[in-house]
Order: structure tokens, then sequence, then C-alpha cells
């Protein structure tokens, strides 16, 4: 029993340390001092979806050309994704979101770390002053969650 209540204390501590370290409507970490794919800079625009991503996963390819899809079209939403490989890894098949709305983040781990994120695909949806709109599972997002965020944002 007793070790059953430290293995419990245990997991609930790596829990606790692992939360999320950003929360709606707070101002999410700048994207600094990154690496960008190709030089490939996204323009400022008034959202921005940040994907984190890894190129071994197929879900994390899946969605990000999902939301990729459904975003392309909508004016002033920047696509970032993030990723904590190389250029070498990743180029086969994030050369597509490359434009200049959109752009990749390689090595960035950093930013895995200063936005919480524990698994991919994980994605995160800021407005211009980087506040958190949305955050979670990209399999949750679809064109017409992704239409009431950016309107109720503009509501605001």
């Amino acid at each position: 029993m007793k070790r059953f209540a430290v293995i419990i204390i245990a997991l609930l501590s790596f829990v606790v340390t692992n939360a999320q370290t950003i929360a709606l409507g707070e101002r999410t970490p700048r994207l600094k001092d990154v690496k960008w794919l190709n030089g490939n800079i996204p323009a400022k625009s008034k959202y921005t979806y940040i994907g984190f991503v890894h190129s071994a996963s197929r879900p994390c390819q899946y969605w990000a050309e999902q939301v990729y899809s459904d975003i392309a079209n909508v004016e002033d939403v920047a696509f970032v994704l993030v990723s904590r490989e190389s250029a070498s890894n990743i180029e086969q098949w994030v050369m597509e979101y490359l434009s200049p709305r959109s752009g990749v983040i390689i090595e960035g781990e950093h930013l895995h770390s200063t936005f919480g994120v524990n698994y991919v695909p994980y994605a995160v949806i800021v407005d211009n002053k980087r506040r958190a709109l949305w955050f979670g599972n990209p399999r949750m997002l679809d064109e017409n969650r992704l239409e009431r965020i950016f309107t109720n944002s503009q509501s605001k």
C-alpha cells in the first residue's frame, strides 16, 4: 500500500509540473530566437495558427494538412508549424506550407518548453497581441470551429 501511495504521489507531481503554461485570453510566449525553414518568415497577421508537429507522426501530417486547407482561404491568418527537428528531417513533407502567410520553425525545442507542449500534434491559435484564443489537439478543429474562434475574438 505504501508503494502504491508513493507511485500515485509521483504521478500527480509529474502531471502538475507538466501542466500547460498558457491560458485562454492570456499572452503566449513570443516566437523569437527561432530558425525558420529556408528563412521563410510569415507576414504579420491578425491571427496565427501555431501547430507543434513531428515528421514521423502521421496524425501530425494529417492535421497539418487539414487545418492548412481549412485556413488557406481565410484572410489575415498565418500558419506556423513548429518542429524540434532539423530541416533535413522535416522538409520532405512541409515544403508545401511555405508561403508569404505560412512558415515552419525548425529546431524549436525551446518553444515546446515555453508553450508547455507535451504531445504532438498540438496547436495554439493566437491573435495579433499574442493572446491565446484556442489551444489543444488540432483534431478538435474544423471549419466551423475555426470560424467561431475568429468571429468571437472580433466581437471582443
